[in-house]
């Protein structure tokens, strides 16, 4: 019962900070995109990896990146490589409801993104309170609950391979005409 509060009161605080977003959405590819932001998982090894070197491909396109990391509590953040642009945070670095309180969020969530990529592959509420409340111009995320606030769904679930999913992002990333 005290978790069904704590997901409604987050749910009802993330909808009420959504009303006030301003966003312009535009469609980019690798092409038209100067900035790329990214939230991935680097509680599990196999798909931190993949996601930087994710990360590090869209880079060679003369991309300017960034990206959220997240790991199971704040004390194992020192223990990640620094990479300029890339930020972790702890799950335990969040208020009583789910809302990080990590000072990266707010920096990050203040991007004007050309592209947010969500490589997290969870329904976390602190992840997807940070999808939701990014003011990128187009959001690409897989079908989960974050889907809603995205502006292309990748139609692979949360249990499909990370790699998978990847590849369909660059797919469609060198497919997509920027407007």
């Amino acid at each position: 019962m005290i978790e069904n509060i704590k997901e409604k009161t987050g749910i009802l605080t993330m909808n009420k900070e959504l009303k006030t977003l301003k966003r312009e959405v535009a469609f980019n590819n690798f092409a038209s995109a100067t900035t790329v932001g990214f939230l991935f998982d680097a509680v599990d090894r196999e798909k931190y990896q993949q996601a930087r070197e994710f990360i590090d491909f869209v880079e060679k396109h003369n991309v300017r990146v960034f990206g959220i990391g997240f790991a199971s509590k704040s004390d194992q953040i020192a223990y990640f490589p620094y990479k300029l642009g890339i930020d972790y945070f702890g799950l335990d670095e969040v208020n009583w409801y789910g809302k990080p309180t990590n000072p990266v969020i707010g920096d990050f969530l203040k991007r004007n993104f050309d592209i947010l990529v969500d490589l997290s592959q969870t329904n976390l509420f602190p992840i997807h309170y940070i999808f939701a409340l990014s003011v990128a111009k187009f959001k690409i995320t897989n079908d989960s609950i974050k889907s809603k606030y995205a502006d292309f769904v990748l139609q692979i679930n949360n249990t499909e391979k990370l790699e998978n999913y990847i590849k369909q992002i660059k797919h469609y990333l060198e497919v997509i005409q920027a407007k």
